[in-house]
């Protein structure tokens, strides 16, 4: 296993850690979902059909806090969408019921931080690259919501 870590949970896109053009290495990997990166926990995720974006914002919510819960006590952990493409498979393994449907599964373990794959980083944007902040003078706002070297532009009505 990359890194020498048997019991591992490593989280990664398709593109993560390898150059897009070495598709046999961005195809293992992306395969090592299926197999929760050798975590010693896999969890899979459902919900209920008839529940709508609304309620599948609260279960990622839901998941954001069982990482973050997860990594206060020393865990790395990854949700992996990648098992929807199994939406057909799990289920019955699972034996879940008929009206429910897989939302993604999540991989605990012990993260290798050294394996190149986890000290990947999508590059960033600045919050005030993608959000308004109306009503608070820029002065006021942390610099880490901003973008490197750019303060935040002004909306009508600011203090």
């Amino acid at each position: 296993m990359p890194g020498g870590a048997s019991r591992s949970a490593r989280c990664s896109t398709v593109r993560s850690g390898f150059p897009h053009q070495d598709r046999p290495a961005r195809i293992a990997q992306y395969a090592r979902n299926f197999e929760f990166f050798g975590a010693p926990v896999g969890l899979f995720v459902s919900i209920d059909r008839s529940m709508g974006p609304p309620q599948w914002s609260d279960l990622g919510g839901f998941i954001q806090t069982v990482l973050l819960l997860a990594r206060a006590h020393g865990l790395h952990g990854c949700a992996q969408e990648a098992w929807t493409h199994w939406h057909k498979t799990v289920p019955p393994f699972l034996n879940l019921p008929g009206d429910h449907i897989l939302f993604c599964g999540i991989a605990l373990g012990f993260g290798d931080e050294d394996a190149a794959v986890n000290r990947w980083r999508a590059p960033r944007q600045g919050a005030d690259q993608f959000a308004t902040f109306r009503g608070f003078a820029e002065s006021d706002m942390p610099r880490s919501l901003m973008t490197r070297g750019a303060g935040m532009q002004s909306q009508p009505g600011d203090g």
